[in-house]
């Protein structure tokens, strides 16, 4: 039986499920990393937004964005990109970089990596705006997903490669 406790940190358990889901789909991993090289998209970000949209049916409004942007920006500068920054690195040096053990070493980065991403998710799932009555139905969903990949990553829509990139994430999250 759930105690109160475990219902309260379903949003988070619920938002990595379909973070790993929805990762996993072809050409999402490309797209999310297309979007965080091109336009600093913070692809935890990406992923609250496609499933606040396609699992909760909610829009994000700009200060829905900004509130979620705010409760995990220092725990992204601080922790998830410093990781990220040392794993990139170690693919290609500094000397004795790249070797085997360097190669362990950049995997077990990773791992601690994805963990500190999943924390960050578990905070964004907090941030997940009481449903304002909620889009119901494919139609409606969709138009909230849309909108949401919109407001992470302003300008991304404006560019044919980036905004495929968005469009195949929300056809993906959907399909999730």
């Amino acid at each position: 039986m759930a105690t109160e406790i475990d219902r309260q940190e379903a949003p988070g358990d619920d938002l990595w499920r379909f973070a790993l889901d929805l990762y996993a789909q072809p050409g999402v991993s490309d797209a999310c990393l297309l979007l965080q090289d091109r336009y600093g998209c913070d692809v935890p970000m990406l992923l609250f937004a496609a499933w606040a949209g396609a699992e909760r049916g909610v829009a994000l409004g700009a200060d829905d964005v900004v509130a979620a942007r705010g409760a995990v920006t220092a725990w992204q500068a601080e922790v998830v990109k410093p990781l990220r920054g040392v794993r990139r690195r170690l693919k290609q040096g500094p000397p004795p970089a790249p070797d085997a053990r360097t190669g362990d070493l950049r995997a077990r980065l990773q791992a601690i990596e994805i963990d500190a991403e999943r924390i960050e998710l578990e905070t964004l799932a907090k941030c997940l705006p009481a449903t304002r009555g909620g889009a119901h139905g494919l139609g409606g969903r969709s138009v909230a997903v849309s909108v949401n990949l919109v407001g992470v990553a302003p300008g991304a829509e404006n560019d044919p490669e980036a905004a495929a990139a968005l469009r195949l994430l929300a056809e993906a999250a959907l399909a999730t």
